[in-house]
């Protein structure tokens, strides 16, 4: 039955009608429905806010298993990007913002978008092409000269091969079982961005999860102070830092209630990156790379400085 309504649900586009799959609709219905759930009353937004961590985890458990390269979590990142920037523009108090802030939050939310995009864009650049295997095989290539103690790795001539591609790899190149394909020195398979993460666009992503820390604590602090009452806290370079001081009453006007929640969303997306954000700059600063790590190479391969200079360049 979910096949038929699935074949069957199609819309209108240049060319013939586009199929929609369930997992590309789910995302911005439940998203929303959620968010205009939560802010109803405070259990709501406590049933909810509990709810959403534990449905993320079990949908990634299970469609990692029966659908690998589903886009329900790109999908879920792109609107919830969009909309805290809707939610934003159209219900947040601009009255009692400056223009500046608002500014900001649109040029960093645009700059994660960007940079997210970009890196789902590159990450084909990671696969070890046909020609890098055909240069390996024949010897073309020094950098292919190591000793390996991968699993998924077997050794002839002192050349890395890949067991499941059966074609020779350059060193720290991992396969990948959702890809189907061996990645130029991969540090993991990212379900938001429904590619992988590695040396051709690792940087972006980096940069991206930055951009977007910064974006989403923006918006919790611009919504928060907007819809509860503000208190100063300090001034740096001329702008007053506030904090809200009481949200009791935020639950007596729904649109008020709404950038309350969206702020908590935003607060609870920036935790998840956060941690992110830590474990990457860890790794980076040890030179390893996240399979590394999870295959139990924990050594340090140079100082931090130069670890950071070579991510930096790329290499």
């Amino acid at each position: 039955m979910l096949l038929t309504f699935q074949d069957r649900l199609r819309i209108p586009w240049r060319g013939g009608a586009k199929q929609i799959t369930v997992d590309n609709v789910l995302p911005v219905f439940l998203l929303v429905s959620l968010q205009l759930l939560a802010a109803l009353d405070f259990y709501c937004s406590l049933a909810v806010f509990i709810f959403i961590p534990l449905l993320l985890a079990y949908l990634r458990r299970f469609l990692g298993r029966v659908l690998p390269k589903t886009k329900f979590f790109c999908l879920w990142l792109f609107w919830s990007g969009v909309y805290l920037v809707v939610l934003f523009e159209s219900t947040v108090p601009l009255s009692e913002l400056l223009p500046e802030e608002n500014i900001a939050f649109v040029v960093l939310m645009s700059l994660s978008f960007l940079c997210f995009y970009k890196s789902n864009q590159r990450a084909v650049l990671n696969h070890v092409s046909h020609a890098q295997y055909d240069s390996l095989a024949n010897g073309d290539s020094a950098t292919a000269i190591l000793v390996s103690d991968r699993e998924d790795s077997d050794e002839s001539d002192g050349r890395l091969a890949c067991q499941t591609c059966r074609k020779y790899v350059p060193p720290r190149t991992y396969h990948c079982k959702i890809c189907a394909t061996c990645v130029v020195k991969q540090d993991h398979h990212n379900v938001w961005l429904n590619c992988c993460i590695g040396r051709a666009n690792h940087r972006l992503f980096l940069l991206g999860c930055f951009c977007s820390l910064l974006a989403l604590w923006l918006f919790a602090n611009l919504s928060l102070t907007s819809v509860c009452h503000p208190t100063p806290i300090f001034t740096l370079l001329g702008v007053t830092v506030m904090l809200p001081d009481d949200c009791s009453d935020i639950y007596f006007q729904y649109d008020i209630a709404l950038c309350f929640t969206g702020a908590i969303y935003a607060l609870l997306m920036s935790l998840i990156i956060l941690i992110c954000l830590l474990k990457q700059i860890c790794l980076i600063s040890r030179g390893l790379t996240g399979s590394e790590w999870q295959r139990g190479e924990h050594i340090n391969r140079r100082n931090c400085l130069v670890n950071w200079k070579t991510f930096c360049l790329g290499q």
